[in-house]
C-alpha cells in the first residue's frame, strides 16, 4: 500500500517541504531512497524499537521509504515520526484517509515520547504556504498558544507521546495540554539614559535615529559614555514594525530566541570574521530579499543550504558595532552593501583620531598628520553617504536636563505611530521621491535644500537620508516639515563635525551671480 505524508527540512530560515512516501509490498528488506544522509537511515533501528514498545506490530514485508523533492539532502531525527505514522498506515493499523491535510514533524524516544519541536513558526508558516491547515508537532503550550495567534487558519495539533497521535488520527480527540502563559512579561533593559550624565547632542540623535529607524555614528574622544549610551538604545526603541512583524518572527525562532513586542538589540563585540557577522556567500546575497513585504513566499522559493550570521539575528531592530574604526576592511566592505539595504538599523561608535582627542576643545592631539588621514579614512565615503546622523560632540555643552529613557521613548513612541498611520512604514524605508513630493513641496524647504545641494553635491543616497531625517524631526515635534528641522537634519549630516548649515560668507572677489529656476528639478533615481 503507497501513502504520501507532508514533512520538512530545515533550512537556512523557512523549512523546505517534503513528500515522504511510503510503500509496503511482497518481501522482506527496508530501502530509503531519495536523496538522504546517513543518520536517517539510523532511524530504522529506533523506529522499531519505538513502535515495539508502544504495541504496534513491525510489517515484516519490504517497507520502501522515497523522500521528493530529490535535489534537496535531506537529514534530522525530525523524520521519526512522519516514518513511524507511515509505516502504520501504510501497513493498515491506522487509518490512511486522515492524514489528508496534514504535515508530521517530530523526533521520537524509545518509550514512544516526542520531543519538543524548534523553529515552530517558522514550521507553521511552511504549512501555510504549501496551503496546508494542521500541523502535528510537540511544541510548549505558551508557543502553542502564540503560534496560533499568527496562523488563524492552521490547527496546531500539539501533542507528546506517539499515542497522542494515533488517538487523534483513529478518533480525531485532540489531546489537552495545560496553557501556562506567563504573565507580566517584563524586559530587561541595560539602563536608563539618565543615568549618562550629558552627551545632549548624541542623546537627540539617538532619540531621532529610534523614532525614524535610521542609521548614526557617534564619533567622539574615549571615556565620555558613547558606548554606554547607545547600550541604553534599547530602553527608548518603539515596537516592531507591522510588516516586520512575521520577518522577526522567523528570525526569533531559526535562533531560538524567544520572540518579544521588542525589538531585538544585538551588540556585537569583537567580529572575527565576515561570516560571523553577515552569513555565508549566499545568504549574503539574498540580503535584498530581507526588504520585501513578501519576504516569506520569496524565501520558500530558495532552497539554499546556509548559515545566518548576527547582524540577521538584528533584523527588525538595531544591531550596535562598537570601536567600529577596529574591524577589518572586509568587514567594513560587506557592511558597506548591506547598510541601507536591510532591515537592520545599523549603530555605531569610534573615536576621531588614534589617540581619541583630535578637534578636542581642551585635550591636544598627538597624531601625525598621516596617521590623522590614514584613521580617518577608515571608514570610506561610501559607507559615510549611508550614516543618516553624525551628531557632533561638544564638551562646553550649558547644563542640560538629564530626562529618563521613559519620557524619550514617550516622544519616539508618539513619532513612531504617526508614521506608521502616515505611510505604514517608518521614514527611513520611504523612496526620494515619496520625500520630495512631500517635504519640498514648500517652496522655504526647497530653495533652502537647492541650496544646500548647490553647495555640497550631494548623492541621491544623500538627499534621501536628509529629507527622511527632517520628516523624522518633524514627527517628533507632531507638525509638518519645517525650515528648522531640514536646518538640523542637514546639520546632523556632515561628517566633519559642523553644527551648522552653510551661510553666505562676505568675498573680496566678485562672483557670478547664481539664479535657481523656481521650476528646478533634483535629479532622482
Amino acid at each position: 500500500m503507497l501513502i504520501q505524508i507532508q514533512t520538512i527540512q530545515p533550512s537556512f530560515l523557512l523549512p523546505i517541504p517534503i513528500t515522504l512516501e511510503v510503500n509496503i509490498s511482497r518481501g522482506i528488506k527496508f530501502h530509503i531512497a531519495g536523496n538522504v544522509h546517513s543518520s536517517i537511515k539510523e532511524n530504522r533501528q529506533r523506529i522499531y524499537t519505538t513502535l515495539k514498545n508502544c504495541g504496534w506490530h513491525w510489517p515484516g514485508q519490504r517497507i520502501t521509504l522515497n523522500f521528493r523533492p530529490l535535489e534537496i539532502q535531506k537529514s534530522g531525527s525530525h523524520y521519526d515520526l512522519p516514518i513511524a505514522i507511515g509505516i502504520l498506515a501504510a501497513s493498515g493499523q491506522i487509518k490512511s484517509s486522515s492524514l489528508d491535510n496534514h504535515l508530521f514533524c517530530g523526533a521520537l524516544q524509545l518509550d514512544g515520547r516526542i520531543e519538543q519541536t524548534k523553529n515552530a513558526f517558522n514550521i507553521l508558516e511552511s504549512a501555510s504556504l504549501c496551503g496546508l491547515n494542521k500541523v502535528v508537532i510537540h511544541v510548549e503550550s505558551a508557543e502553542s498558544e502564540r503560534i496560533r495567534d499568527f496562523f488563524k487558519g492552521i490547527e496546531v495539533i500539539n501533542v507528546s507521546r506517539l499515542a497522542e497521535v494515533v488517538d487523534y488520527l483513529q478518533n480525531n480527540k485532540i489531546p489537552k495540554v495545560p496553557c501556562n502563559i506567563p504573565e507580566n512579561i517584563s524586559h530587561d533593559f541595560f539602563g536608563c539614559f539618565s543615568e549618562v550624565k550629558g552627551l545632549a547632542a548624541y542623546k537627540r540623535a539617538l532619540e531621532i535615529a529610534a523614532a525614524g529607524n535610521h542609521n548614526v555614528l557617534l564619533n567622539g574622544p574615549p571615556g565620555i559614555g558613547k558606548t554606554m549610551l547607545i547600550n541604553r538604545f534599547d530602553s527608548i526603541m518603539p515596537p516592531i514594525n507591522p510588516q516586520e512583524v512575521r520577518l522577526v518572527e522567523m528570525i526569533s525562532s531559526k535562533l531560538e530566541r524567544v520572540y518579544s513586542k521588542w525589538r531585538p538589540f544585538i551588540k556585537i563585540a569583537t567580529v572575527q570574521n565576515v561570516k560571523s557577522l553577515f552569513g555565508s556567500i549566499r545568504i549574503q546575497n539574498l540580503h535584498s530579499v530581507f526588504m520585501e513585504e513578501e519576504v516569506a513566499s520569496k524565501l520558500s522559493q530558495i532552497s539554499h543550504d546556509g548559515e545566518l550570521g548576527k547582524f540577521h539575528s538584528a533584523i527588525g531592530g538595531a544591531l550596535f558595532l562598537d570601536e567600529i574604526s577596529s574591524y577589518p576592511k572586509s568587514i567594513l566592505d560587506t557592511l558597506q552593501i548591506h547598510l541601507g539595504d536591510s532591515n537592520v538599523q545599523v549603530l555605531m561608535a569610534m573615536n576621531p583620531c588614534h589617540c581619541g582627542y583630535f578637534n578636542h576643545p581642551e585635550i591636544r592631539c598627538d597624531c601625525s598628520a598621516a596617521n590623522l588621514n590614514r584613521y580617518q579614512g577608515i571608514l570610506s565615503g561610501a559607507i559615510l553617504d549611508r550614516i543618516d546622523l553624525m551628531p557632533n560632540y561638544s564638551s562646553s555643552e550649558k547644563r542640560v536636563v538629564n530626562e529618563k529613557s521613559a519620557d524619550i521613548k514617550s516622544r519616539v513612541q508618539k513619532a513612531w505611530h504617526r508614521q506608521i498611520q502616515r505611510q505604514g512604514k517608518q521614514n527611513s524605508r520611504l523612496a526620494l521621491e515619496e520625500l520630495r513630493k512631500w517635504i519640498l513641496k514648500d517652496n522655504t524647504l526647497r530653495r533652502l535644500f537647492l541650496k544646500e545641494l548647490k553647495v555640497h553635491k550631494w548623492s541621491v543616497r544623500k538627499q534621501r537620508s536628509i529629507l527622511s531625517v527632517a520628516a523624522t524631526i518633524a514627527d517628533l515635534n507632531q507638525t509638518k516639515p519645517l525650515i528648522d528641522h531640514l536646518q538640523e537634519s542637514i546639520a546632523l549630516s556632515k561628517p566633519d563635525g559642523n553644527s551648522v548649515v552653510s551661510k553666505e560668507k562676505p568675498s573680496s572677489r566678485r562672483s557670478p551671480t547664481v539664479i535657481l529656476a523656481p521650476d528646478i528639478k533634483i535629479k532622482g533615481p
